[in-house]
């Protein structure tokens, strides 16, 4: 499922990759139990493509899926670490305000399969999208979970196409990387007696969200099309790579400057069902260094939400994003 991210996020504690490996299989497993899937069959019961919310754009050989609504500068570029239809809380609402674009990437939805998929893959995909559709930037960029560390890596590598980020529970881990020997594989560990598993998250995905039945039906109807096809549901260790990878890789983008965003606008928008104790003081030190990434930037808690404070509070979200906006076009601080 795309939302692993969230079950990874909620291991807050350093362990062996052999514990999270068990741990994410398991919330893997239970991602599969989904009821009253919805699905548009043809009489014979074989699965058709319901039709491709926006338009498929070309980006080197393949094409992805892009939906963009409403009108007006900046324009609000989505990159959530779900898909295009999860956003019907925000982006209608958004549209009433300017352009406001979703994507969807290689191998998911409609999009074209396209290479490994990677944040570097996404950045690109974005990028070639949005330039070949004719969207002219700079963008308020929204990042969802994953989709968070993407905006950070966009911002970074397209300094003058992003005019602000909306970090929306973005995503973290705590999990160490196995360290691989010279034939790329992991050593065996020693066994050992077995060690009590890190507490299981409340929600494995969008779909265990007691708020994900609020998505309009359409869109409901769609995220259950994708989540039963077997391309949306990934290889749980495939996802854990990537995120460890993107993480990395957006950490070091910004590490020989004190503002790699100078005074562009940053919203950090989080979830209120955090952790305590310890858990919470790292949670807070990383918020902190997101918020350090501008001169210009405020933290937004979302009361009463989890991970998908998109449709557990919608209303956040829209602000968050409606203030970024406002900022650009006026050109003020927060």
């Amino acid at each position: 499922m795309p939302y692993l991210w969230y079950g990874i996020r909620r291991i807050q504690q350093e362990v062996p990759l052999r514990r999270a490996f068990l741990t994410i299989l398991f919330l893997y497993s239970l991602s599969f139990t989904l009821s009253n899937v919805a699905l548009t069959q043809t009489p014979g019961g074989v699965q058709q493509v319901p039709p491709p919310l926006g338009k498929l754009v070309e980006v080197g050989g393949y094409r992805v899926h892009l939906y963009c609504i409403g009108a007006g500068s900046p324009t609000v570029v989505i990159l959530g670490a779900g898909y295009s239809f999860d956003w019907g809380l925000v982006q209608p609402r958004m549209a009433g305000v300017t352009q406001t674009c979703a994507y969807d990437h290689s191998g998911s939805a409609w999009s074209d399969e396209g290479p490994k998929d990677s944040c570097a893959l996404r950045v690109q995909e974005v990028h070639m999208a949005l330039k070949n559709a004719g969207i002219v930037g700079p963008y308020v960029l929204v990042g969802h979970s994953l989709g968070g560390v993407i905006a950070r890596l966009y911002a970074a590598q397209f300094p003058n196409e992003a005019a602000g980020v909306v970090f929306v529970d973005h995503a973290f881990a705590d999990i160490r990387r196995p360290v691989r020997g010279a034939s790329g594989t992991a050593p065996s560990p020693p066994i050992s007696p077995p060690l009590p598993s890190p507490p299981l998250p409340k929600a494995v995905g969008m779909e265990d969200d007691p708020n994900f039945n609020k998505l309009p039906a359409h869109d409901l109807e769609l995220h259950r099309w994708w989540s039963a096809h077997p391309q949306g549901n990934p290889s749980p260790l495939a996802d854990l790579d990537m995120l460890l990878d993107c993480l990395s890789q957006a950490d070091a983008a910004g590490k020989d400057k004190t503002h790699p965003l100078g005074d562009k606008p940053i919203v950090d928008v989080t979830a209120s069902n955090q952790l305590p104790g310890p858990v919470a003081t790292k949670s807070e030190a990383r918020h902190a260094k997101l918020l350090s990434l501008s001169t210009n930037s405020r933290r937004i808690v979302a009361e009463n939400s989890g991970h998908f404070i998109t449709i557990d509070r919608p209303d956040v979200v829209i602000e968050a994003i409606e203030q970024v906006v406002l900022t650009v076009r006026k050109n003020k601080k927060l």
